[in-house]
């Protein structure tokens, strides 16, 4: 699994671990966070803990780092379970909002479901619109974005 992150200058390093064991490196004043990694359902954990990582470094706390958090998990389960080849988890944070992006080789878009009540999967996508302030599948990328100024205000 490849883990980086970016930033305009060179940041002091910190290492999270993950409770898997797994580790990434996070840049103090990264602004990125990028992953790529062959589709397996240990990601979709990693992923959790490394975004709960990198929005930990903004100062980032409570509903919106959960909602971040459990759309990474869906979109990355979503390109685990139907994507194709390379999975790449990105992240970007700017001030008041959060992007998250998530490809693969799947050239399909993600699909906003309906379901029934004992369905037992098929509410992904309907998780990422409910959470996220708005969101969009071209195919092989599936994005979405969260917009929080109070969030910032504290941080």
């Amino acid at each position: 699994m490849r883990q980086s992150t970016t930033s305009q200058s060179r940041p002091e390093l910190a290492t999270e671990r993950s409770t898997s064991g797994s580790s990434a490196v996070i840049p103090a004043e990264a602004d990125s966070f990028c992953a790529a990694f062959m589709p397996h359902p240990t990601a979709v954990g990693d992923m959790r803990d490394s975004t709960a990582a990198f929005l930990r470094r903004f100062g980032l706390a409570g509903q919106l780092v959960g909602s971040v958090v459990l759309v990474v998990s869906e979109l990355v389960t979503n390109a685990v379970q139907h994507g194709h080849g390379l999975v790449e988890l990105e992240i970007h944070v700017t001030r008041g909002s959060v992007t998250v992006s998530v490809t693969d080789e799947n050239p399909a878009p993600a699909v906003l479901k309906q379901v029934n009540s004992d369905d037992i999967s098929g509410r992904g996508m309907a998780l990422v619109a409910a959470y996220s302030d708005k969101w969009g599948s071209s195919g092989e990328e599936t994005w979405c974005e969260f917009r929080d100024d109070h969030a910032w205000s504290a941080a």
